[in-house]
């Protein structure tokens, strides 16, 4: 991950950056908008920072003696690296390839099955989705359909969404946000945020199409997704199964953010 000068221009200037064991970073409190947790994010860090045990202590020392008060630590990590015990993955963000589908290709797709563009009559249908999925990220938080979390991303100027029917019935949805650009590299790109799928015989082939749809749409820019790694055992494995699917796929982590007790 490299850094813009004005990126770090900004936050020098505003006092978020900093260094432990001679390594830089930037960092700023950020609560968890869904869980309410209080972190402390550290968007940015010299790539040699992730990879040194000494470097990673140093870090949390040099954050709480800022006097933050917090439950954890978020690190932006670039690429698959791997972090040691306390750290755990929290949010992975994939990158699509942009070669033709493979998950497209090497699915059998059900007789009746489509994917079209969505129009505003099925606005509510997405919401509703798009509850279900934050719910299925964070098990056990309340999520409404006007959680900002949801509103944002229907409110968003360049979301693109998609239906997927069976016979006609719509069964799942894919919903990308065209317009993203990433704060710490300035690069801007589209982010698939979901796609949910209600009908599990369809499924696998359904999110294939949807996907396919979105790495047509969005043809020019790169395309990314994320994985949400929940907190309990269970759910956990499932998430990792998720992006161990995707990896082997058409797609490859671009960075994760690492969790840490504070």
């Amino acid at each position: 991950m490299t850094a813009t000068r004005e990126y770090l221009r900004q936050a020098a200037s505003a006092g978020l950056a900093d260094e432990a064991a001679g390594f830089g970073f930037v960092a700023d409190r950020c609560d968890d908008p869904f869980t309410g947790r209080r972190q402390v994010l550290v968007e940015y860090c010299d790539p040699g920072l992730p990879a040194s045990p000494a470097a990673l202590e140093a870090l949390r020392t040099a954050l709480r003696a800022r006097g933050h008060e917090a439950d954890a630590v978020l690190l932006r990590v670039a690429g698959d690296h791997r972090l040691p015990t306390p750290w755990r993955p929290r949010l992975t963000y994939v990158r699509h390839d942009r070669s033709p589908a493979t998950g497209a290709a090497n699915t059998s797709s059900p007789v009746g099955l489509t994917v079209r563009r969505a129009t505003r009559a099925d606005d509510p249908r997405v919401r509703d989705w798009l509850v279900q999925a934050f719910r299925n990220a964070y098990p056990g938080q309340e999520i409404r359909s006007g959680h900002p979390g949801v509103a944002d991303i229907m409110a968003a100027p360049g979301r693109l969404s998609f239906i997927a029917e069976l016979h006609g019935e719509p069964i799942g949805h894919g919903t990308v946000l065209t317009s993203e650009q990433d704060s710490v590299t300035g690069e801007e790109f589209a982010e698939l945020v979901d796609t949910l799928v209600d009908d599990a015989q369809s499924r696998r082939a359904a999110i294939a199409a949807l996907v396919a749809a979105a790495v047509e749409a969005t043809e020019g820019r790169p395309l990314c997704g994320h994985v949400v790694h929940p907190y309990e055992p269970e759910a956990a494995r499932g998430a990792d199964s998720v992006l161990r699917a995707l990896v082997a796929g058409d797609w490859s982590v671009d960075h994760c953010f690492w969790e840490s007790p504070w």
